[in-house]
């Protein structure tokens, strides 16, 4: 693991991560605490409005393109995921699985050079993050931790013939990140509390560089029900081999929380 490889920016989301005063995962950490020896575990299926922008770089090209969330939500193109954790006294256990099916036309520069374009990803994420409180009050918790992440791409880029014939290019690959991550909470009032969730990784042992940053609104319905609303944001750059992937996944996200 080569830490030195990160650069300024890395840097700077590090020491960002450590700043973070109320990082969390969607409706969780507002939950009513358990007896300290207690197991509680939290299900929390969301959906995801993302879009997606980048560049892809393979042995017969390289393109770039964008689509904003307004060119996803016009067309309702959006994902669906799940996140588990287990938690016991100060320490937890979080699953994050992701499938991400996005395909939409998008703008191309180059003045007529092709008359159009769509693009198509699809990934697959699982991430096992494991946790510790380092502060906790009245008004919120604090918690630190690490793990893994595993990723599966597959990008597909058309252009349609204008001045230049038509293209396509197409690449797939897949790869295991370490991460090390941030997490908790600021409760408003007893139902309603400020969440996110932060992390980083990479570090040219999987990616090159990955990170991402989630803030949420949490309403507690009930003692075991929560809805939050928010915002996700995750950058990836990958570069290995004839594969050079630069893509950023964002926008709202909205989900719920069932504890048991």
């Amino acid at each position: 693991m080569t830490w030195g490889s990160c650069g300024p920016r890395a840097g700077s989301l590090l020491r960002a991560l450590g700043a973070l005063a109320f990082l969390s995962t969607p409706a969780i950490a507002q939950a009513p605490a358990a007896a300290p020896d207690e197991w509680t575990f939290t299900l929390s299926p969301y959906v995801w409005f993302s879009g997606l922008g980048g560049e892809v770089t393979t042995a017969e090209g390289s393109e770039s393109f964008s689509a904003d969330f307004g060119d996803i939500f016009g067309t309702m193109k959006f994902s669906a995921m799940g996140l588990f954790e287990a938690r016991r006294g100060n320490f937890s256990l979080v699953m994050d699985t992701l499938y991400l099916n996005l395909q939409q036309g998008v703008p191309v520069p180059g003045h007529g050079a092709f008359s159009g374009a769509s693009a198509r990803t699809q990934s697959a994420e699982v991430s096992a993050i494991g946790l510790y409180t380092v502060a906790e009050g009245q008004t919120g918790r604090f918690e630190l931790g690490g793990g893994v992440r595993a990723w599966w791409f597959d990008t597909e880029l058309t252009l349609d013939a204008g001045r230049l014939r038509g293209r396509s290019i197409d690449n797939s690959v897949s790869w295991v990140d370490p991460v090390i991550s941030a997490r908790g909470v600021l409760r408003l009032n007893d139902s309603l509390s400020i969440t996110g969730y932060g992390d980083i990784g990479g570090f040219g042992v999987g990616s090159q560089l990955t990170y991402q940053v989630m803030a949420t609104l949490d309403w507690q319905i009930t003692r075991n029900i929560s809805a939050s609303v928010g915002y996700r944001w995750i950058h990836i750059d990958y570069d290995k081999g004839r594969s050079d992937i630069s893509l950023d996944l964002a926008g709202p996200i909205i989900g719920v929380s069932l504890r048991f």
